[in-house]
């Protein structure tokens, strides 16, 4: 997984303007339940109960722990296909920017990055967030509209079905 994520790493660094660590995240594998669980422990916390209580279980994917520098993936994840990839990309876009002290001007800037990168490491293998996620960019806009507006300490990607 270390070779992985420094590939990840450079590649973001290169492209993205992103700070070059090799301060790698932990990588922990979760149930769906145990995702969403902490997503919505996350947005309670920041008082975001209308902007969670639609979302089932099956929809997030993977998680960023700001604390404790891990990212969590959905159980049965095992990085096979360019999707697959990209979850962990778009990850690595949030253990980057909070090992870098980036700041934003709000959560949605940050998200921002991270759905461009990933999208741009879809864009690697001919593929898109559209074709793999059914993220067209309106989604994406209105996604980032309905994210907090203060920092969270847990980001999560959401997804629609993960095609290989």
């Amino acid at each position: 997984m270390d070779a992985l994520l420094t590939a990840i790493m450079l590649w973001l660094s290169a492209n993205y303007n992103l700070p070059a660590t090799f301060n790698h995240p932990r990588v922990e594998f979760a149930s769906a339940k145990e995702l969403t669980s902490r997503f919505y422990e996350s947005a309670g916390r920041q008082n975001q109960a209308g902007m969670v209580l639609n979302q089932s279980e099956s929809d997030i994917v993977s998680l960023y722990h700001n604390e404790s520098k891990t990212i969590y993936l959905l159980d049965g994840w095992n990085g096979k296909t360019p999707a697959e990839l990209s979850v962990l990309v778009h990850e690595m876009v949030h253990h980057l920017q909070n090992v870098g002290q980036l700041k934003f001007a709000c959560s949605q800037e940050r998200e921002e990055l991270a759905y461009k990168a990933q999208n741009g490491w879809l864009g690697l293998f001919g593929r898109d967030l559209e074709h793999d996620f059914q993220l067209d960019g309106f989604s994406i806009l209105t996604r980032l509209r309905l994210r907090p507006t203060r920092r969270v300490e847990r980001v999560g990607l959401r997804r629609g079905l993960v095609r290989g």
